[in-house]
């Protein structure tokens, strides 16, 4: 019997009009993300197929019918389902356009989408003509940009809790300062132990505390962090080389192995969308 063709298909783009925001195109059969986060709000679409998810801690599938929503630094993953190739896109816009439209249309300082995904199929057709790169080109940067903050205030009065402050247990403080804490030093050879003594608590409490809350491990999500600070990096023009070092990694070996996997693309293909 034939084996069917390996589809691996990833684009980026980034409109000239507004640099904070990148749309992103996969179309796969064979590949699933591992589990990773992103510093942005993502907001994506399925276009054929089904994807399996996991979003705040539990499995999904997901067709046409539904808008994925995802908070910066919410673990997350993503793949095929059943072995059959399926697309997607996603919009990531940086958490500094979101607060300016809370702070304009909604009088808000602080969001948090409320599901992890919703239906709506108005809204669906509208992002899905935004994020087609060929509509790009019919429409003028000021209507695209008029259409797009108009979808997203639709999406946050649909999908959003907006408020001024958020009150959080006190483990989840804990959990929040211990992932400022990574970002602080992400650059740096920090250990578990380092951490630990940090906020003076068991180590061994620490990881279990961290995992309850976040669903990897302390150093997994060191490194997905670490991914997204190189993506950031290589989008400014940063060689391969300097990126590596600069965010962390031993080598740049080890760099390709963790950003393929969270990304599905080397960070030198990565790189060439951004040039």
């Amino acid at each position: 019997m034939k084996k069917n063709k390996i589809i691996h298909n990833i684009k980026f783009n980034k409109p000239n009009l507004q640099r904070d925001i990148v749309i992103y195109e996969g179309h796969f059969n064979h590949f699933s993300y591992d589990k990773h986060v992103h510093e942005d709000y993502t907001i994506s679409v399925i276009e054929k197929g089904y994807m399996n998810a996991f979003l705040k801690g539990f499995h999904h599938q997901f067709d046409k019918s539904s808008i994925i929503t995802i908070n910066p630094d919410e673990i997350h993953a993503c793949g095929i389902s059943d072995n059959s190739d399926y697309k997607h896109r996603s919009l990531y816009l940086k958490p500094q356009i979101v607060k300016d439209i809370l702070k304009d249309n909604f009088s808000k300082k602080q969001l948090s989408f409320s599901n992890s995904f919703f239906n709506n199929e108005y809204i669906y057709n509208r992002l899905f003509f935004l994020m087609n790169q060929e509509n790009m080109s019919i429409i003028n940067n000021l209507s695209w940009e008029c259409e797009l903050i108009d979808v997203i205030n639709n999406i946050l009065k649909i999908n959003s809790k907006a408020s001024d402050i958020i009150e959080l247990p006190s483990h989840s403080i804990l959990i929040n300062k211990v992932k400022e804490y990574m970002h602080d030093n992400f650059y740096m050879q920090i250990s578990l132990d380092d951490i630990a003594n940090e906020f003076s608590i068991s180590k061994y409490h620490l990881l279990r505390l961290f995992k309850k809350h976040t669903f990897v491990s302390l150093h997994t999500y060191l490194m997905l962090l670490r991914v997204e600070k190189a993506k950031s990096f290589l989008q400014k023009g940063l060689s391969l080389i300097e990126t590596a070092y600069t965010c962390g990694f031993n080598d740049q070996s080890h760099l390709n192995k963790r950003f393929k996997s969270a990304t599905g693309l080397t960070p030198g293909e990565y790189k060439s969308f951004f040039k």
